[in-house]
């Protein structure tokens, strides 16, 4: 399934949440659990926003709506406090007084009054989230989805459910966030399939120092002491 494939049916999807919630927009994406508990490329907030801003697979339900996400990402350098608020809590609901006056600017211009990000763990795998972000057009509404949590959060775990099975294995967030790379994907793949470091090493044009470099690097990544227990592991967060 190609990028254009995934970006289309993950927009259908959140257009659907969009209708249920009666919100303006849905901004997602498939991330890790604790970022900052996977390796040195993500070991602080600021490392965070910096990846945030380099991430590939960020989906929304318009087109409108990704292209404003993107636009406000450069904002996010300034606002520490609510990107780790964030990441820790289920429920975030940003306050305009934290936000940069460019940004809240912007966002009016583009009749969004108010933002709500709300994590889900995911069904696949524990150590993976949805974060949805809920794009509002009156602060009424957002108190109103404050107040109705439960309704939300069950909205948004069925999407997160369709997600991941439809396209969990196409937005991977630990390839997306750099912290393993498409490469080592593609020895993990073969090795889970029974070839052997050779097979590899030929099919993909390395030297088996090379496979074996990406093997100890997922090793560590994943907190493998075996080959057998990193497709274990693996096929746990639906690498393979």
């Amino acid at each position: 399934m190609t990028q254009a494939d995934s970006g289309t049916g993950i927009a259908g999807l959140l257009q659907q949440g969009c209708d249920e919630l009666g919100v303006k927009a849905i901004c997602y994406c498939y991330d890790l659990d604790e970022p900052m508990r996977w390796g040195r490329r993500l070991k602080s907030t600021e490392h965070v926003i910096r990846n945030l801003a380099k991430r590939r697979q960020l989906f929304a339900s318009s087109g409108q709506a990704l292209s404003l996400w993107r636009r406000k990402m450069p904002f996010y350098r300034n606002m520490e406090t609510v990107i780790e608020q964030l990441l820790s809590q289920q429920v975030c609901v940003w306050p305009q007084q934290s936000m940069p006056a460019p940004m809240v600017r912007h966002l009016q211009a583009q009749g969004v009054d108010g933002v709500m990000t709300v994590s889900v763990c995911c069904p696949v795998s524990p150590r993976l989230r949805g974060r949805f972000m809920l794009l509002v057009q009156c602060s009424e509404q957002l108190t109103e989805l404050a107040d109705q949590q439960g309704r939300v959060a069950a909205c948004l775990a069925r999407l997160q459910t369709q997600i991941a099975l439809e396209f969990g294995r196409d937005i991977h967030p630990l390839v997306d966030c750099n912290v393993i790379s498409p490469l080592a994907v593609y020895i993990l793949s073969g090795i889970a399939q029974g070839q052997d470091r050779e097979q590899v090493s030929s099919q993909l044009n390395l030297t088996l120092r090379g496979v074996d470099y990406h093997i100890s690097v997922l090793k560590q990544v994943l907190g493998a002491r075996n080959i057998a227990q990193l497709v274990h592991e693996a096929g746990k967060l639906q690498l393979v």
